[in-house]
């Protein structure tokens, strides 16, 4: 079905832009992000993945704080580099490999947290300010069309043991709670009134009403001259809207697609059903213009819920642990790793909702990490962090190869025993998230420099 809102909120915000500015009047809080916005063009939207564990960054036998051997992060002869080989985990992503940029060198908190290490994942090391998917949502530059969904927050199977461990927060001690329910997220997005009324809406003029509503608004608020030079803009604004009304481009509508089925979210049965369908909402909300800012927090940490694809006989965090056998610990990795992957295959199959002719995926920069490195020694060294999608062309992902790109000669944290192939000097993971936050226009909110090398747009 055709989603109305972006249609409708096009069209009330030029109304009222055009009112003011014929009137010589202020725009009434439409800055210039809202202006760029109601001009077209590209928006960047971004995706925080964030998987449980870590993604095995370290070989099966790895040590005490791991030896960067493992799993996931790719082989190069260079720091950066286009010519690289992905590992086992990280291959399950090679469909996506053009549009990558696999980052090494970084370290998470003091590097030893264990499982505590959602607390700050993305945010500052002293876990006093709001997580970056939060920052971003809030600052204008980064505005979607609706402000109860300035980032989204949706949380496969996370905590649905009782325990609170999410990765978002809105400030100090300000825990934020993801949507589990895929069905639930699917309604407080897309609730919308009956079919009939909806179709209505779409064929009807008084979609208009509300543009008219607020023009109407203020001409009550002006006299004299300016008044009458309002009355005589009323006339042309109704023609243009009218004609508008046929010639929107097709950026301008979305497709909603129907309802998840619904299933135990607590079930290991349904696990892959629930988590697909959770990946499939959020897409589509980016699809729609609603939000430009999301989270999807698969699980938490230490995770418990069996991945009935791999076992049944342990979970995954004994997996990560390295109590089954090898093909559960990599086979579990995989499985997360391949959710990322499949999640882009959602980007790829919408249409961009700003620029005709393009996909999601082009427009979105999908950040995939976890809160710890490797979860058998539990350490936040190393981390694995990957840059994937198009993200408006920002992304300094290679030339059509994807790239490699070891952050370490940028270096700002030491760590008492390190890696052998890194040593012992990391990048603080929140300058990753201040060099995001420049990337979209926003204002860095953590201590430390950006980094430099990974955006265009930053330097």
């Amino acid at each position: 079905m055709t989603h109305p809102y972006a249609r409708r909120i096009f069209l009330r915000n030029l109304a009222i832009a055009a009112s003011a500015a014929a009137m010589g009047l202020p725009l009434f809080g439409c800055g210039k992000p809202r202006m760029q916005a109601l001009a077209g063009g590209a928006k960047l939207k971004v995706v925080f993945f964030v998987v449980p564990d870590g993604l095995a960054v370290d070989s099966w036998r790895g040590g005490a704080f791991g030896d960067g051997l493992g799993l996931w992060h790719p082989t190069a002869n260079a720091d950066d580099s286009a010519d690289f080989q992905l590992r086992d985990v990280s291959a399950e992503l090679t469909a996506h490999r053009a549009k990558s940029l696999y980052l090494r060198g970084v370290m998470l908190g003091e590097g030893n947290s264990g499982h505590n290490g959602w607390n700050v994942l993305l945010r500052d090391r002293a876990a006093q300010l709001p997580s970056i998917d939060v920052v971003l949502g809030r600052d204008p530059a980064m505005a979607g069309l609706n402000p109860a969904f300035r980032s989204l927050f949706s949380g496969p199977h996370a905590g649905i043991d009782g325990s609170p461990w999410f990765v978002s927060w809105t400030g100090a001690g300000a825990i934020r709670t993801p949507e589990r329910d895929p069905v639930l997220l699917h309604e407080a997005i897309f609730g919308l009134p009956s079919r009939a009324v909806r179709a209505a809406q779409t064929r009807g003029k008084h979609i208009f009403e509300p543009a008219l509503a607020d023009i109407r608004e203020l001409r009550e608020r002006l006299s004299g001259a300016q008044r009458q030079k309002l009355d005589t803009q009323l006339d042309s604004i109704e023609q243009v809207m009218a004609d508008m009304e046929d010639e929107l481009p097709h950026p301008g509508e979305c497709r909603v697609d129907t309802a998840p089925e619904s299933h135990p979210i607590a079930s290991a049965e349904f696990r892959t059903r629930v988590q697909a369908a959770h990946e499939r909402v959020v897409a589509n909300a980016l699809a729609c213009g609603i939000t430009r800012v999301a989270t999807v927090q698969i699980a938490r940490s230490a995770e418990q819920l069996n991945i009935l694809d791999v076992t049944s006989a342990k979970n995954p965090h004994d997996c990560a642990h390295r109590y089954a056998g090898e093909a559960e610990w990599s086979g579990t990795r995989k499985w997360y790793a391949r959710r990322a992957k499949l999640f882009m295959d959602e980007l790829a199959r919408y249409d961009d909702p700003d620029v005709d002719g393009d996909k999601l995926i082009d427009h979105t920069l999908v950040i995939v990490t976890s809160e710890m490195a490797d979860g058998a020694p539990e350490h936040q060294i190393d981390m694995p962090l990957l840059f994937m999608g198009g993200a408006s062309g920002l992304l300094r992902n290679g030339s059509g190869n994807g790239r490699y790109f070891s952050i370490a000669p940028q270096a700002d944290r030491d760590h008492h025993t390190g890696n052998p192939v890194i040593g012992q000097r990391f990048v603080d993971m929140p300058r990753i998230w201040n060099t995001v936050a420049a990337a979209c226009g926003v204002e860095p909110p953590y201590p430390g420099d950006v980094v430099t090398g990974i955006f265009n747009n930053v330097s």
